[in-house]
């Protein structure tokens, strides 16, 4: 089997058939970071192939002192973060032309997150509470949560993927932590 590296030098080789192999390695990985960031299949479904399309024009910038999964999601979550600045943008517009009936909060709630792997272990009640809570998160804390727990990079990986100090990623998490706790006990879901 290739490993990326090589497969990596090929392709900016020339040898682009063999980008193939990554989306193959590596799809399930990103759908499932995809899903998690846009809480929408369609969403989901254009974020992963903006990815990739982004990866294989960026391709000769790509440096092997960086895992290829982590160089993968830094550019998934730049391009998700360019789609909501632009969503927000969209919304504000929308909200001061008068057009819109529903909020953003009210759209959110109508796209419900498909269940993971992770999540078939505990309850029904509990399992859609979590994953509320982790949707009502700030992106400063839901992004480090999805990566770690979903995803699982490592704090450095993590740290690479946002642009962010290592130390900011552990006071991200455990903040993080701290509000889903806070907001499953007030759920009446205490420890």
């Amino acid at each position: 089997m290739l490993e990326d590296g090589e497969i990596i030098k090929r392709c900016q080789s020339g040898q682009m058939s063999l980008m193939d192999i990554l989306i193959d390695r590596y799809k399930t990985d990103l759908y499932s970071l995809c899903m998690k960031l846009t809480r929408s299949g369609p969403d989901a479904d254009d974020l992963f192939q903006d990815t990739w399309i982004r990866v294989m024009k960026r391709l000769d910038s790509y440096t092997p002192e960086y895992r290829f999964k982590t160089w993968l999601f830094a550019i998934c979550m730049n391009r998700y973060r360019d789609l909501y600045r632009w969503r927000k943008r969209w919304w504000r517009r929308v909200r001061q032309i008068g057009t819109s009936e529903h909020s953003e909060g009210d759209l959110a709630a109508m796209e419900a997150p498909g269940p993971g792997p992770e999540q078939q272990v505990i309850s029904e009640e509990s399992r859609v509470a979590v994953r509320e809570a982790i949707d009502k998160l700030e992106d400063a804390f839901r992004l480090p949560i999805l990566l770690y727990y979903f995803q699982g990079l490592s704090i450095g990986e993590i740290g690479e993927v946002l642009g962010i100090p290592q130390g900011t990623v552990k006071t991200r998490l455990h903040g993080g932590r701290e509000k889903l706790r806070a907001a499953m006990e007030d759920a009446g879901h205490g420890r």
